[in-house]
């Protein structure tokens, strides 16, 4: 079963410094993985779903919910890796989405040794 945006709620989303790398945990049973993206990314924008472009026309989505349920493989988590948005995005099939934002807003923060995981 697949939620709509509206209703989706990410398990987590958090951000750390060290990497600059915003990291989202979704529930893999209530909630598509091209949903989780676009959830993840609307909270990094702060914006509306209808203000990103359409993933589609990025990455085939049925493919990437397919990823999602993906478990339990015995060479561990499948993950895979896009831009949207501008964002480096890789989505792993243990039900995380990493997210980078574009090399020209990264701050160098990583010289800090400052976290917030």
């Amino acid at each position: 079963m697949t939620a709509s945006l509206a209703s989706v709620e990410l398990e987590s989303l958090e951000y750390s410094r060290a990497s600059e790398t915003y990291r989202a945990r979704y529930d893999q049973d209530t909630t598509s993985t091209s949903i989780a993206v676009v959830a993840a990314m609307t909270n990094i924008l702060d914006v509306g779903p209808l203000e990103l472009d359409q993933l589609y026309y990025t990455i085939d989505t049925d493919a990437l919910d397919k990823l999602g349920r993906i478990q339990g493989t015995p060479n561990g988590a499948v993950d895979i890796s896009f831009a949207f948005e501008g964002y480096g995005i890789t989505v792993s099939s243990d039900g995380v989405v990493a997210i980078s934002p574009p090399d020209h807003e990264r701050t160098g923060g990583r010289d800090t040794g400052a976290t917030n995981e």
